[in-house]
């Protein structure tokens, strides 16, 4: 996938992504705010990258984990909201650059 395509494609999926964290999935005890700051696309489509973060880093961790056992539920999710042919399956990681300030 490449130039505009791409990045239509990656903000797509960052507002989706967010609502879905933000309304449907359970977050752990003590976090009550994730955002998705950055999403980058596998070449094929069929990855994708999703970087969130906190307010503190501990928070950021638990909700990894907690995201990353859900992508199924969340990729199934996408699935039936967007229209496409490939629906890229998400991976959750932190984005260590929001934690400069620690």
């Amino acid at each position: 996938m490449k130039g505009r395509r791409k990045e239509r494609v990656e903000s797509l999926l960052k507002r989706e992504l967010s609502n879905i964290i933000t309304f449907e999935i359970d977050k752990p005890e003590g976090v009550n705010f994730i955002t998705v700051s950055r999403i980058d696309l596998s070449k094929d489509g069929r990855k994708a990258t999703v970087y969130i973060s906190t307010l503190r880093r501990e928070e950021a961790i638990k909700s990894v984990e907690t995201l990353n056992k859900a992508a199924g539920y969340i990729h199934g999710l996408l699935g039936r909201r967007l229209r496409m042919k490939i629906v890229p399956r998400p991976e959750f990681k932190v984005a260590l650059d929001s934690f400069t300030g620690e």
